[in-house]
């Protein structure tokens, strides 16, 4: 790929950089201006107390000190709200270098490949004398690290397991750079070197004794064990020969530390097989390496199975994308053609890494006006198509399942424009959902979708799977705040409906019948949609509750009380919030309980609304509906509270193996599956969760494991299915149906409706290139 190319990329990907950064410094600011006037109070009540305190009386006195205390501890909330912002920042510049260094060691490799054969590399093993290799370099160029040429070491390519963990152990400590360490950040314990990116450790939670990271080729779902671990727990596992071989268990950086891998470690495999090992460069004076800024959890699709392998699915006959075809795209869209298989990599693999395609193209149109030429194009060859917005989706209907052409609206990311009165946003479908809000927001409005994916799902994506997300309670569906759009049917034809009127009774609503269908009928490429007046007022209340039963009272009484600023209501239950703290680190602020609230108002009365909440909140407590809670008003401890609900998905992620389901159910029975499903799987599952949005009826079920199991599938599906239909609840209530749903889509409709859905797709898609195997179940 071009170098052009390369920083084309990366600047749209930080284009909205500064603006952020320009935020978060605006919010630090005001809130160090903030501490500084809460101080200045402090100073003066503490001088009022001194000068009068002989004259005070006892209650007098109570009184100044808990008004110093009140101000103290604001001014100290202040503080602690400006650390974590300033974490925040961190993060979300460190996520951009990571993606620099990922970007220089892909254009590192493209060069490598164009001298192959040339007169600068001998035909023997590769000598580094004047250059660094890729690793190396990767290794010194997290946080502002410099190595010299002359000093690098030697290397030779190993290919067997054995010899190359002799290479590395092998290493003398002098080969190893001087790096210096960022003041501000910890150290590890032997090598005295900061994390450059994802640790890992002994399996056993136990265990202080911590590895530094190394990357595993094809597994990285297993375990290492020090050898003290390894002899008090009974692994029965099988080591292939060769010496050395190893298998890693990830950490979050933030908790690891650093010990030398020294030969008294034992070395299992978990699973039998081979695994190719690269270490990832070394710390000064040790012979462990440490993980470079590039590694991280998910290092590669090797490790996701091939949907046709896990799942019993036929390729049906569409065409191969030949030369000529690339050539063609290439005329339609020049130089955003990507056959680059590393590009290719994240594309093909869903976010959950569950299902993985075999694309070998991807392309990135601009305009509707391309999406048409190129669907022409395919509708003309039977190429089959599969459209991709932000990809991530729960149930594999945004990757491809065999070969399929990727089609993405990342860079159909244009505002068309914003109706100040009427609020009706016109986008084009690959805008992300997070930057649409911050420009509505900037208009005193809000986007009426929000979700936890937020920061990388597009807006076009969103209308396609029809999704509910946090802000359902109060605004409802898209079906009812998008007024129009502007859809790419399979044969090229633009159908152009897209529409600023919130009243057109004319003639049937298309448009309805592009929502939800998750790509399968037309390609989204523009939306307008009806976004509501910013809340002048967000409150912000996370409770526990002794059961569900005092979960649902709770609910009641907040919808009979705070009535129309009642803006969501999110539960989960207890293992939810022990799986945010174990694997997040985020603090539960309220006494632990079998289950949790979050309770959201918005309206435009700061006073008002905080006068209704604080109201409920008082009867709730006093009845015994909630046992504890805690309230807020301030944007970021908003933020705080909203973070332990939203990132729910994220801890599961890091549990193993999950198992989703979105289910709709009666709201007086949503938990009761949840109940059902931990007595019938016992210790197969390692957990079984549910959390999600009661005001709404959507239970968000979540089963993890070590790894997939085929026999805990078996005992989930179709079980969890047939439950919900006795509820005459639906099988998706906001995740759609994709790969993985589509059959059992009869659980939810009847034979009458599925047939006329097929119809529906063989009318507008007479060939079936659009997003094959998805939605509906295969006709014989």
């Amino acid at each position: 790929m071009a170098t052009a190319m390369y920083l084309e990329h990366y600047l749209d990907s930080i284009e909205n950089l500064p603006c952020e950064l320009q935020r978060n410094f605006q919010l630090m600011r005001e809130l160090d201006q903030r501490t500084e006037d809460k101080k200045a109070e402090i100073d003066i009540l503490a001088a009022e107390y001194i000068s009068t305190v002989k004259t005070l009386s006892s209650d007098q006195r109570v009184e100044h000190l808990q008004k110093i205390q009140s101000a103290y501890s604001k001014c100290k909330e202040y503080s602690d709200d400006k650390v974590q912002l300033a974490m925040q920042t961190y993060e979300m510049v460190d996520k951009h270098i990571r993606r620099l260094d990922a970007d220089l060691a892909r254009f590192e490799a493209d060069l490598k490949d164009r001298m192959d054969g040339s007169d600068f590399e001998s035909t023997g093993p590769r000598s580094l004398k004047k250059g660094r290799s890729q690793k190396e370099k990767r290794s010194s160029r997290g946080r502002g690290r410099r190595t010299s040429e002359e000093d690098t070491p030697q290397k030779k390519k190993h290919k067997s397991g054995s010899e190359f963990t002799d290479s590395i152990l092998s290493v003398h400590p002098s080969d190893v750079l001087d790096m210096p360490v960022d003041p501000n950040e910890p150290t590890y314990c032997l090598c005295h070197q900061v994390s450059y990116g994802e640790m890992i450790g002994c399996d056993n939670p136990d265990c202080a004794s911590r590895f530094p990271a190394l990357r595993s080729e094809q597994n990285a779902a297993a375990f290492l064990l020090c050898t003290h671990m390894a002899r008090t727990q009974d692994h029965q596992v099988s080591a292939p020969s060769g010496e050395g071989a190893m298998v890693l268990h990830l950490m979050s950086r933030c908790s690891a530390r650093l010990f030398w891998a020294s030969p008294g470690w034992r070395k299992t495999y978990t699973q039998g097989a081979s695994v190719g090992l690269k270490w990832l460069g070394c710390p000064r004076d040790m012979s462990c390496p440490l993980a470079c800024r590039r590694f991280s959890s998910v290092s590669g699709s090797s490790e996701v199975m091939l949907t046709p392998e896990r799942y019993p699915v036929q390729r049906l006959p569409f065409s191969i994308v030949s030369e000529e075809d690339l050539a063609a795209f290439e005329s339609i869209i020049p130089g955003r053609v990507i056959t680059d298989p590393e590009q290719l990599e994240a594309c093909n693999v869903d976010w959950l890494r569950t299902v993985r395609g075999c694309s070998k193209v991807l392309l990135r149109p601009q305009t509707s006006e391309e999406v048409s030429q190129i669907l022409r194009h395919c509708y003309k060859r039977n190429l089959a198509v599969n459209p991709q917005g932000g990809n991530t989706g729960m149930v594999g209907g945004s990757v491809p399942v065999f070969d399929e052409v990727i089609l993405s609206t990342a860079l159909m990311n244009q505002v068309i424009s914003f109706h100040d009165i009427s609020g009706i946003l016109v986008c084009q479908a690959g805008c992300v959902l997070e930057e649409l809000s911050h420009y509505v927001q900037e208009r005193d409005f809000i986007m009426p979708l929000d979700l936890g994916a937020k920061g990388s799902c597009h807006i076009g994506g969103n209308v396609a799977t029809n999704a509910g997300g946090l802000r359902f309670l109060r605004y409802g569906s898209l079906r009812g705040t998008v007024v129009g759009l502007e859809v790419v049917l399979a044969d090229g034809t633009i159908l152009d409906c897209l529409s600023s009127l919130r009243k057109d009774n004319t003639g049937y609503d298309l448009k309805q019948l592009f929502i939800g269908s998750e790509g399968t009928l037309g390609i989204i490429t523009a939306v307008s949609i009806l976004c509501p007046p910013r809340p002048k007022a967000v409150n912000v209340a996370f409770l526990g509750c002794p059961g569900f039963a005092e979960v649902l009272q709770t609910f009641s009484t907040c919808k009979r009380l705070l009535g129309e600023i009642l803006s969501a209501f999110e539960f989960m239950d207890s293992e939810c919030m022990q799986l945010v703290g174990q694997h997040l680190h985020l603090t539960n602020p309220v006494q632990e309980s079998p289950f949790y609230v979050l309770v959201e108002t918005s309206g435009s009365s700061a006073g008002h609304d905080a006068e209704k909440l604080t109201h409920v909140l008082e009867q709730v407590l006093n009845s015994g509906m909630v046992s504890d809670g805690t309230m807020a008003t301030d944007q970021r401890k908003v933020q705080m509270l909203w973070a332990l609900r939203e990132r729910i998905t994220e801890a599961l992620s890091h549990d193993g193996y999950v198992f989703k389901y979105d289910l709709s159910l009666p709201v007086e029975r949503l938990y009761d599956l949840v109940i059902d499903l931990r007595n019938r799987l016992g210790p197969s599952a390692k957990h079984v969760v549910g959390y999600g949005h009661l005001g709404d009826g959507n239970l968000h079920l979540n089963v993890t494991a070590e790894a997939f199991s085929q026999e805990l599938l078996g005992a989930l599906e179709p079980y969890v299915y047939a439950w919900t239909a006795e509820q005459r609840g639906s099988v998706s209530a906001e995740h759609g149906l994709g790969f993985k749903k589509k059959s059992v889509l009869s659980y939810s409709k009847p034979p009458e409706a599925v047939k006329l859905m097929q119809q529906f797709k063989a009318m507008l898609d007479p060939k079936g290139i659009l997003n094959p195997y998805k939605t509906l179940p295969a006709q014989a």
